[in-house]
């Protein structure tokens, strides 16, 4: 390969590496990249945050299929908790706040479907309110859900 031929070659293989690397997921739980910077402030230090939630699942994206309730002291899951695998979902939580903020508006995403299924989380994380929205429309709605596992219970299967 002539000198003229590798600088356009070498800079063509940076773009696709640029590109490539803008096509990973979104830092959750179960990948290795840097977690995005959090919205949902962590309590100052001595404090443990309280949550207490609202988990409202639609598998067929419309009708109610499922309601949880989750109050977490921490990663602790308290008593009062209506929620299948609260332990699991206060330590999820406590380690990863960033899971119940808002999906970036300006996101690429692959264009998979994973199903009509939709989950709707609200309440409140240390006396703020939150609010997210779960969907398995395309592959950032799909790794959104799987990295919130714990909290939606499980992920329905497309009809």
């Amino acid at each position: 390969m002539s000198p003229r031929m590798r600088i356009p070659v070498a800079a063509t293989l940076f773009a696709a590496l640029v590109l490539l690397a803008g096509c990973g997921g979104n830092g959750g739980p179960g990948q290795s990249s840097t977690p995005p910077a959090t919205q949902t402030s962590a309590p100052p230090t001595g404090q443990v945050a309280t949550v207490d939630l609202d988990i409202v699942i639609r598998a067929d994206g419309k009708t109610t299929s499922a309601e949880y309730s989750l109050q977490c002291a921490g990663a602790t899951a308290l008593e009062a908790s209506k929620h299948p695998r609260a332990a699991e979902a206060c330590e999820l939580l406590a380690k990863h706040p960033q899971i119940l903020d808002p999906a970036p508006a300006n996101q690429m995403c692959t264009e998979q479907y994973g199903g009509p299924a939709t989950a709707s989380v609200t309440g409140t994380v240390d006396g703020k309110a939150v609010g997210r929205e779960f969907d398995l429309k395309n592959g950032c709605g799909i790794s959104a859900w799987n990295d919130a596992l714990p909290l939606l219970v499980d992920q329905p299967s497309a009809n």
